[in-house]
């Protein structure tokens, strides 16, 4: 670490201790202003199987969760938020920022508690209720968000110990947010719901809040730091009711244009090495992408150049069925999924939908038959699109050579 830095990480602990102890008070959450509008950059599309989102969202209102390598995993009725599924061992609602959540004996495997935490069966739930209009799945929904409100209060607990946790939960609410109707949801706006709204913009509010105040800065600046700046762009998107919106998009914004050529080498390989990571930048980056050009936030042509650089190396180094080779560390983890049940590949979706915004017919070649992720960020037309990319001239692999970060890919 430079003097810089050791002194930046002196001040962050000092103010997570004057935190703790309650000389600074939290945020004031000032009245949401519902009239300011944002376009959705989450479509329902119209050709997917709609039993098979109403079999998925059904396993989860009977409170079964696949988490990672555990099958059929009974979080409760309502889910145990801050229990460690694996371990079994519940996590102290301890203040967050202070909290050492890489204590297994305090907090158990913290991926696995996490990993629930981070709201992406939510979205399954919205995406049943979009589809099919059954109530039922909203209502599973509601008492969910209701029940996390209630268990993880603000700034305490292992939900607020990391701002890349709390970022992965703000994209996975503002897709549900989408679904559900947003800020003109009738259901949302019913007496039965109306406070619960208004609790959950509260906590949109603090989790924006609790980001902008602690980025990872540094040497701590990779995928966290983009994660942390997608989730703040997205946030003041999604919900652009009060002032410090548009701190948070311009904030975010301006992070991930320079993150997105500071962590990814000029030929597509990300500096970390990892091709899981590669993945899980590569999806921040794009979601952030669509989610910008959907409300008139327009990226730089370096920053879409660089997302196509990146698709680029996962295309060439992908192999015939799919795969591609384990480089380095993998988290496993996702930031969105939106196509339930097995068999669902990242790196395959993210070429599909990488293939239409750039028109890459050797993409589409990589990817094989459009999936329904792309489908839902894409919109209605995504088949025809899809359909349209031309794969007769392309010939495999896409490169072979990627100098900068020293790989080389042999045979074909």
């Amino acid at each position: 670490m430079t003097p810089t830095e050791v002194a930046y990480r002196v001040l962050r602990a000092l103010q997570a201790q004057v935190e703790r102890c309650g000389l600074a008070g939290p945020a004031q959450v000032p009245a949401p202003k519902l009239e300011a509008s944002s376009v959705a950059w989450v479509q329902v599309p119209r050709n997917v199987d709609v039993a098979r989102y109403l079999a998925a969202a059904e396993r989860i209102r009977d409170g079964s969760l696949d988490i990672f390598a555990l099958r059929g995993v009974e979080l409760g009725q309502p889910p145990r938020w801050n229990r460690d599924p694996k371990t079994g061992i519940e996590a102290p609602l301890a203040f967050g920022k202070t909290l050492d959540y890489r204590d297994p004996d305090t907090v158990g495997d913290i991926k696995y508690l996490w990993e629930p935490n981070r709201h992406l069966h939510f979205v399954t739930l919205a995406q049943a209720y979009a589809l099919s209009g059954d109530e039922r799945y909203f209502h599973t929904l509601a008492e969910q968000l209701d029940s996390w409100l209630h268990c993880c209060p603000h700034g305490l607990g292992p939900n607020w110990a990391s701002s890349l946790e709390a970022a992965i939960r703000l994209v996975n609410w503002s897709i549900v947010w989408q679904l559900v109707g947003g800020a003109q949801s009738k259901i949302l706006a019913g007496p039965r719901y109306l406070e619960l709204r208004a609790r959950w913009l509260r906590s949109v509010y603090q989790h924006a809040h609790f980001i902008r105040g602690w980025l990872s800065l540094h040497s701590s600046a990779n995928n966290h730091l983009i994660g942390e700046a997608a989730g703040l762009f997205i946030a003041g998107l999604t919900w652009p009711h009060w002032r410090r919106s548009r701190d948070w998009v311009d904030a975010g914004k301006r992070i991930l244009e320079r993150e997105a050529l500071a962590q990814n080498a000029a030929d597509g390989v990300n500096r970390e090495q990892a091709v899981s990571y590669q993945g899980f930048v590569l999806d921040f980056l794009l979601l952030c992408l669509l989610a910008g050009k959907a409300n008139g936030q327009s990226f730089s042509a370096d920053y879409r150049s660089r997302i196509e650089s990146m698709l680029d190396y996962l295309a060439s180094v992908m192999d015939a069925g799919g795969n591609v080779p384990q480089f380095g560390d993998a988290d496993d983890g996702q930031v969105v999924r939106l196509s339930p049940g097995d068999g669902f590949c990242i790196y395959r979706s993210l070429l599909a939908t990488g293939a239409i915004l750039f028109g890459r017919g050797d993409f589409k070649l990589k990817a094989g038959p459009l999936e329904d992720r792309t489908r839902w960020l894409l919109g209605a037309e995504a088949d025809e699109q899809h359909r349209q990319l031309d794969t007769e001239k392309t010939r495999l692999p896409l490169r072979q050579t990627f100098r900068e970060r020293g790989y080389r890919v042999l045979g074909c």
